[in-house]
């Protein structure tokens, strides 16, 4: 009887952690300086998915902007529009590039100007309950982006 509980104890938590610690990781996370605190900045950053399951980044938050909400830029004719979307995708054995002009994790609010060399905090949700942590990293470059609506 308790070698039965044991066993369908450990199953739980492999199961729970499994959950809780996706096959994800991120890398060349960066954000470009803000003048001020209140603006709003994007960041980027690569997701590979090691596992053999499609991984979907739900949501995203940090303690220096009021919000994190996901967003895709896209060309509509002459014209850059930027819209929020439900998830970004990253599928089984690949990867899902959050760049200039793409995906984007739009940082709403950001509580203190965001200078070269700082670093910002951000927490990844993911479908099923998996979170990760990363950092993006303040850097100088990339240049704006003409024609861009929101």
């Amino acid at each position: 009887m308790k070698v039965g509980f044991f066993l369908a104890t450990a199953v739980m938590t492999a199961t729970m952690a499994a959950a809780a610690a996706p096959a994800v990781s991120v890398s060349g996370a960066w954000t470009r300086p803000t003048a001020t605190a209140g603006m709003n900045a994007a960041g980027y950053l690569t997701l590979v998915n090691r596992g053999n399951r499609e991984a979907r980044l739900v949501a995203a938050s940090s303690p220096d902007a009021s919000s994190v909400t996901l967003h895709r830029s896209a060309a509509a004719g002459p014209v850059m529009t930027m819209r929020s979307v439900a998830f970004i995708a990253v599928p089984a054995h690949g990867k899902a590039d959050l760049a200039p002009g793409g995906y984007h994790l739009m940082l709403e609010g950001v509580r203190r100007p965001l200078h070269v060399g700082d670093k910002v905090p951000v927490s990844l949700s993911f479908a099923g309950g998996g979170a990760m942590r990363a950092v993006l990293r303040v850097r100088a470059g990339g240049g704006s982006m003409p024609g861009m609506a929101m």
